[in-house]
């Protein structure tokens, strides 16, 4: 099925779409998809597409550890099953991210974890030295809206938006709720479209993921950034994924072992692929996209 002109034109002008013309971009002829998707990520930011390099911390059971010299962001992986160890782990990540900006945890995880009240326990955690909750999946948070509004309140950044499973059939009504939601916090310029779990039953294809990334790009005109998880999803998924509408890759290691050679290092493997597909990388200091005290109150270029 080929687009629909009149929807093409309007996400072209960056107008938000409704329901109805997400519901027929979701039917159309994928690579028709993908072009309309490459040339409005073209518009909104030109040929770069950004990379960060994070160090995942075990946590404080571990002990401080240094971060690799070019690490953009130190991540706590796990969330600890009590408030006090959480704590406990964000002051040591503090240690090892120096001066660096140190990020933490799932909003979801934290929720359900039903500590204490949100906003407590999130100022506690903003105290002790965290910068940025990891991620906010829009799947498992019921009042999204009410969560991100205590991040912000305590001056505490998320990094993106996520899926932590498929969307399937939901995902213009996903892509629905994400509009609302980066309308109401315009400086939340980050989404991460495809899911960090998969079915067992039923696994999707790489149609599927490019085809949500294609959707994401075009339904979200306020978001700057598409993000791909590099460490997850690999280089063959990425970097055609960059040429659907994403712009910004997660999880790529800062260890660069030159035993391997130069061309085997990970951060050049990041970038010959980003080349290859025909774009320009571009490696950001953490705070490039997310580093201000808290970026959902403000909005972004």
């Amino acid at each position: 099925m080929d687009i629909n002109l009149a929807i093409a034109g309007r996400a072209r002008a960056g107008e938000t779409l409704t329901a109805a013309e997400l519901d027929e971009l979701a039917s159309a002829d994928l690579l028709s998809l993908g072009m309309l998707a490459d040339e409005v990520r073209r518009s909104r930011v030109g040929d770069t597409v950004t990379y960060v390099r994070v160090f995942e911390w075990a946590g404080a059971s571990s002990g401080p550890e240094a971060a690799p010299a070019r690490t953009g962001e130190v991540r706590v992986a796990a969330l600890p099953q009590s408030l006090d160890d959480a704590i406990a782990a964000v002051k040591a990540g503090r240690q090892v991210a120096e001066g660096r900006v140190l990020s933490a945890f799932s909003l979801a995880d934290i929720i359900e974890r039903a500590w204490a009240p949100l906003a407590d326990v999130l100022g506690r955690l903003k105290a002790a030295g965290l910068d940025t909750i990891v991620e906010a999946p829009i799947d498992r948070i019921a009042n999204l809206e009410h969560a991100l509004q205590a991040c912000h309140d305590a001056a505490i950044a998320v990094g993106c938006l996520s899926l932590q499973k498929p969307a399937g059939e939901a995902r213009a009504a996903l892509m629905i709720q994400l509009q609302s939601i980066v309308a109401r916090f315009p400086g939340l310029n980050t989404v991460a479209p495809l899911p960090r779990e998969q079915s067992v039953a039923v696994p999707t294809t790489g149609y599927d993921d490019v085809r949500a990334v294609a959707m994401a790009r075009l339904a979200l005109p306020r978001v700057r950034n598409i993000q791909v998880d590099w460490a997850q999803y690999g280089p063959k998924l990425a970097q055609v994924a960059l040429t659907f509408g994403a712009n910004d890759l997660d999880r790529v290691s800062p260890i660069d072992d030159d035993t391997v050679g130069r061309r085997r290092m990970a951060v050049e493997d990041v970038k010959r692929n980003i080349v290859a597909a025909g774009f320009t990388p571009v490696e950001r200091p953490f705070d490039s996209q997310r580093g201000e005290a808290s970026p959902l109150a403000q909005g972004r270029p």
